[in-house]
This record gives C-alpha cells, sequence and structure tokens, in this order.
C-alpha cells in the first residue's frame, strides 16, 4: 500500500487530515451532519461546526430543541462528512451520539462570544416565525434584561459527542481512480480495507 498518511487508528488519521486542511481551506470545521426522522421515513441532513474532540468522541453544539436533537432521541445514530475541496479529501463518518455533561454544555456556551450567547438564548430553533424583526426585537430584549450580567445556559442548549464506528477517507485520484480507506470498529479493534473508487 502507497503511503495515505493513514494510521492506526482512524482519530489520529482524521485529525492528521483535519490540520492540513485546516491551513488551505476556507471553512475546514464545516461538516454535514445527517439524522434520520423516523416519523416522516425519511434523512435530514444540515451543516454544522465540529468543535472538538472529547474522550476521541466527536463534538457539536446545537439546541436541544432542534430536529436533529428531535430525531437523535429517537435514533441516536449519525452520519458526518467532510468535503474539503482544496485537499482534494473527503471523510465520512458514521457513529452513535450522546449529550455532553450540561457543566462542559455550560463551560463551552461561556466561552463563545457574548452576541453567539445571546441569540442561542433567544432562539427556538426551526421554529416558524412571522419575520426577522421579531427575532431583532427578541435579541434586543435579551440585550437589556442581561446587560451587566452573565448570560444563562439555555435548558435547551448543549453539545452531542459522537462515539465513531466507521470512518471512509477518500482521496481523489486523476482520472477518477480515487482512494478509498475504511475503518471497522468489531471486537474492539479497527480494521482498515481499501474499497473501490
Amino acid at each position: 500500500m502507497l503511503n495515505y498518511s493513514l494510521k492506526a487508528e482512524p482519530l489520529n488519521t482524521f485529525l492528521d487530515w483535519f490540520e492540513s486542511a485546516k491551513a488551505i481551506e476556507q471553512n475546514a470545521e464545516a461538516m454535514a451532519v445527517s439524522t434520520y426522522d423516523t416519523d416522516k421515513n425519511r434523512p435530514n441532513t444540515r451543516f454544522l461546526l465540529f468543535k472538538g474532540i472529547q474522550n476521541n468522541k466527536i463534538i457539536f453544539y446545537t439546541n436541544y430543541s432542534s430536529p436533529k436533537s428531535m430525531e437523535l432521541g429517537k435514533n441516536p445514530e449519525v452520519c458526518l462528512a467532510f468535503y474539503w475541496h482544496e485537499s482534494k479529501r473527503q471523510v465520512r463518518i458514521h457513529g452513535k451520539v450522546t449529550k455532553m455533561s450540561l457543566e462542559d454544555s455550560r463551560s463551552y456556551f461561556h466561552s463563545r462570544d457574548r452576541e453567539s450567547q445571546l441569540a442561542s438564548y433567544i432562539s427556538n430553533q426551526s421554529s416558524p416565525i412571522a419575520d426577522k424583526l421579531i427575532l431583532l426585537e427578541k435579541y434586543k430584549d435579551a440585550q437589556n434584561k442581561f446587560e451587566g450580567k452573565e448570560v444563562p445556559l439555555p435548558p435547551n442548549w448543549g453539545g452531542f459527542l459522537v462515539e465513531p464506528n466507521e470512518y471512509e477517507f477518500f482521496l481523489y485520484g486523476e482520472h477518477r481512480l480515487n482512494d478509498r480507506f475504511l475503518y471497522n470498529f468489531n471486537n474492539d479493534v479497527w480494521t482498515i480495507s481499501r474499497l473501490e473508487p
């Protein structure tokens, strides 16, 4: 096998690729997050930001009342995908989610800029709203309410931890002869296989 910077542990491969991508990509942290809506029997995908690693688990933050969180509550299986155009690489990750501890969610929430804290505090994510002015009024009200005070962590906001059980690393090749490597976790061991393009 040629050297594709693959490590025995896929998380190490991912982190190497991510650090390389950060040097040349406009937004290397952007990742597609796919969940499954069991009520409507269809998948849903949206883009969030990769926020690091905790205990070998991938972190993202969101509103716990959002559709994605409701879907993850019924089916904790999630798929993440990173596309790095300049790097000519993709990474796809399957895993199961658990909620981050309240303490860790609160710590991250208060590390964000104050404007983002206020925006998260007022948002009923994905709920219908008549117009933008109502949202701006809610934001201004929150600014006044918490002037000179700490913005409290909303009870419906926090982190998710994704524990991967499968990684796929994809490198674009000439003439569409792409290189793909699949890591599967079975019996506490990661195995690597090459896939056809």
